[in-house]
């Protein structure tokens, strides 16, 4: 029986997911990205009494499923206890978004489900060291839709949404000489392009793009370069004894700066005090 009871939860979670199946609540996608906040509402409520109210949270690629709401309070043994609150209405905020909350979460009133929302999370990572940040160098950004099925496997039945590469406004990047994609799947996509110089400061976005054609969410990744091109040995050669080329770093710009400061102070001293009679000595005519 109690196996039983399980694989009709397991249905009932996944009824978004499967052809043919009519799921007996409409699900709602939830698009976020890491460490942002959620609000999971728990709808159609006829009274806000929370103490009937449950909400349970399942994995369906991990096969988890936990109880992380009974009788309108956050289980203290979860492990989303310090992140998660109930609401007055009885929805759910979940707060500092983690991969692993990434899943699917049913509210219930005294047994009987009133909701179901499927919760994706959003993450670049980016494979470049700092020194590629220049022009000339290489860019490789990796952004995975973390969704409520499994990390990154988008199975054909997820249609319901895709990923692109974008300017900040949104436009898509054409995939050509310039823009490279490789490992292209439906939640998984990875961009390869070679820096420009007009590049510095820019944002890279990697959007949720859902089936009627509308962004979802978006996250975004800042390339500033901190470093320049190496210098030519023309560049190297400086116009006269106190020039710094521009190309060096700060620190090295400030010392050379202060080096003709320094001379003239040690020069004034140096003069003064040779000027100075020196102290107790008196001369005398030798008879």
């Amino acid at each position: 029986m109690t196996d039983l009871k399980y694989l009709m939860r397991v249905l009932l979670l996944t009824c978004p997911l499967l052809t043919g199946v009519r799921c007996r609540k409409e699900a709602l996608f939830v698009y976020r990205t890491l460490h942002s906040d959620v609000l999971l509402p728990c709808t159609n409520l006829l009274s806000p009494d929370c103490s009937l109210v449950s909400w349970t949270f399942f994995k369906m690629g991990q096969m988890r499923y936990t109880q992380e709401v009974i009788g309108g309070r956050v289980r203290a043994d979860s492990d989303k206890f310090s992140r998660m609150s109930v609401t007055s209405n009885c929805s759910l905020h979940l707060r500092d978004l983690r991969v692993d909350d990434s899943g699917s979460y049913v509210c219930q009133k005294s047994g009987n489900v009133v909701g179901s929302i499927y919760v994706s999370l959003l993450t670049i990572t980016s494979f470049s060291t700092i020194s590629d940040l220049q022009p000339g160098g290489n860019l490789t950004l990796n952004c995975i839709l973390f969704t409520y099925y499994d990390a990154g496997s988008c199975k054909s039945y997820s249609s319901v949404f895709n990923l692109s590469w974008a300017a900040e406004d949104g436009t898509v990047l054409p995939e050509d000489s310039r823009y490279k994609l490789i490992g292209h799947s439906r939640c998984n996509i990875t961009l390869v392009t070679n820096l420009q110089r007009e590049d510095n400061n820019r944002k890279w976005r990697c959007q949720v793009n859902v089936k009627e054609d509308s962004r979802a969410a978006f996250i975004d990744f800042t390339s500033t370069f901190l470093f320049e091109n190496p210098p030519t040995a023309q560049d190297l050669i400086p116009s006269a004894a106190t020039d710094c080329p521009l190309h060096l770093p700060i620190s090295r710009i400030m010392l050379c700066l202060s080096l003709p400061v320094m001379l003239i102070i040690v020069g004034l001293f140096t003069r003064k005090k040779a000027r100075a009679p020196a102290a107790g000595i008196e001369l005398r005519d030798i008879d």
